[in-house]
């Protein structure tokens, strides 16, 4: 081998060296990113136990209150039961007091009579006198005056007995008939009364059993309690490990970058060596394109991004490294944006057409060693639940340019459909998008789907932020490899499917 040709081929090592590198500067970025992300959400989640903990609503508070309410009211039941049995108790002695009374007026009823019966004798008797007193002053003529008056004297007693003896037997019969109906609602008093003792002493234990439950749930409020407080330590632990992760991969990112300074000066030396030049992009400069790339898709500018990419292309920028390091990179970015809002299918429309434009530009300086004959074919999909597009048509645009034979099944496939059109279209190899940890987890249930369908030999290519962020994430989901981009999408699918030599996941 000429040591042309061996330079060569070292100077393309290195340039792929150089590309994986900017790759995980960029993961670096992205990391730092969703740590400053993180750190937002670990704030609001202190600052909602903050509000939670100090709301006069706070369940143990209230708790704590319902309970004193609660005991307030079982003590003013307690007491009024109380005052009821005693009250129950005070009737019952009052109608043994009345039907004693009975009793009495029943021996008075007896006396009574008899006295009234001897009083009507009396009246009789004087009414008898008077009578033969009228008939002795008659006989007598003149001198029978004085019979006349005591006729008269004992017919006024007669009167007197007579009129006596009826008011004493109406005053017994209104004694008897008051003392009859007294009684009867006496009765019926105390009988209401012990009835509703009764009712009463079963509330008592419904009244018993609320208060023993609400110190139960004051008791379970300050478990609560606990527990809140060791997720806010918790929270605090998270937020100090995040800030020391920010500095470990602002590290780790410092040291990438002296690498990739060192990669360039090696494929300065070569290019000298073989009498050409080359124009790299500074970190600085990197850093400038994508967010001048990504402000304008961000804005929908499509005609902008456009020229972004045109400019980096007649600046000597490689195709391959503004796919991975501006398009890819927006693309994930811009999906990390969306998980936090409902994103309008309008703007999903515009960003595809801004992505689409741009491989336009870029996939014909992709092409040059990947035509030929077809490899495959390839069913692709978001998972179950994901809605976010640009990553799979991206990937789905690269396989195709690659030469396989693409199936897009769009957003959020179900895993019977997925199995459904792979038996259909005789395929063996899957690619599923996910963007979001449980839409990620959707690849278990496809995977237990196909070998349960006796189709064992389907492969699961998988990508998405979940598993860059992750990559254990893909034997968890037990998913055979992962893809980071586009270019690293062609290479996997050609080793899963015997095209090339075949991948290992670790």
């Amino acid at each position: 081998m000429s040591s042309q040709t061996f330079l060569e081929k070292q100077k393309v090592k290195l340039e792929k060296q150089l590309t994986i590198l900017w790759s995980q500067v960029n993961y670096c970025e992205d990391i730092e990113s969703s740590s400053e992300a993180l750190e937002d959400y670990l704030i609001k989640m202190k600052a909602v136990y903050t509000e939670y903990t100090g709301n006069d609503h706070y369940i143990t508070l209230m708790a704590e209150k319902t309970k004193q309410h609660i005991d307030e009211q079982l003590n003013l039941f307690l007491d009024g039961l109380n005052k009821m049995i005693q009250l129950r108790e005070k009737y019952g002695e009052i109608n043994s007091t009345v039907l004693e009374l009975n009793k009495e007026n029943e021996e008075v009823d007896k006396n009574m009579e008899q006295t009234l019966k001897l009083l009507r004798e009396v009246s009789a008797q004087t009414n008898i006198l008077a009578i033969n007193a009228n008939i002795e002053a008659y006989r007598l003529g003149p001198k029978g005056d004085v019979f006349k008056i005591i006729a008269t004297e004992v017919r006024k007693l007669s009167d007197i007995t007579s009129n006596a003896s009826v008011n004493m037997t109406n005053t017994t019969s209104k004694l008897t008939k008051q003392t009859s109906e007294m009684t009867q609602i006496l009765n019926e008093n105390n009988q209401t009364l012990f009835q509703v003792v009764q009712e009463l002493e079963k509330g008592k234990e419904s009244f018993i059993s609320m208060y023993t439950d609400s110190e139960n749930i004051v008791t379970e409020s300050m478990v609560l309690d606990d527990t809140l407080k060791t997720i806010y330590d918790l929270i605090q632990k998270v937020y100090t490990m995040v800030e020391y992760n920010k500095m470990s991969y602002g590290n780790v990112k410092r040291i990438l970058l002296q690498q990739v300074e060192l990669t360039k000066e090696m494929i300065d030396d070569i290019n000298q060596e073989l009498g050409v030049s080359a124009n790299f992009t500074s970190y600085k400069g990197a850093i400038d394109l994508y967010q001048e790339f990504y402000k304008n898709f961000k804005n929908e500018n499509l005609e902008h991004c456009l020229t972004i990419i045109h400019h980096a292309l007649d600046n000597g920028e490689d195709a391959e490294f503004i796919t991975t390091q501006i398009l890819e990179r927006t693309v994930e970015s811009i999906g990390r944006e969306q998980i936090d809002r409902l994103v309008p299918l309008s703007e999903i429309y515009v960003n595809g057409r801004i992505i689409e434009a741009c491989l336009d530009v870029l996939l014909p300086l992709l092409e040059k060693d990947q035509k030929g004959k077809k490899l495959g074919k390839i069913i692709i999909g978001n998972a179950f639940g994901d809605y976010h597009a640009l990553g799979r048509q991206i990937i789905s645009t690269f396989l195709r340019m690659a030469g396989f034979d693409v199936v897009d099944l769009g957003l959020s496939v179900s895993n019977e459909t997925f199995v459904e059109v792979v038996r259909k279209e005789k395929a063996n190899l899957i690619c599923v998008s996910a963007l979001i940890l449980h839409t990620a987890e959707e690849v278990i249930h496809l995977r237990e789907l196909l070998d349960k369908k006796g189709l064992r030999h389907v492969k699961i290519l998988v990508g998405g932020a979940p598993f860059n962020f992750d990559p254990r994430l893909v034997q968890r989901v037990k998913a055979d490899a992962m893809a980071q981009n586009g270019i690293e999408a062609i290479k996997t699918a050609k080793e899963l499917l015997g095209l090339l030599h075949k991948r290992v996941v670790k």
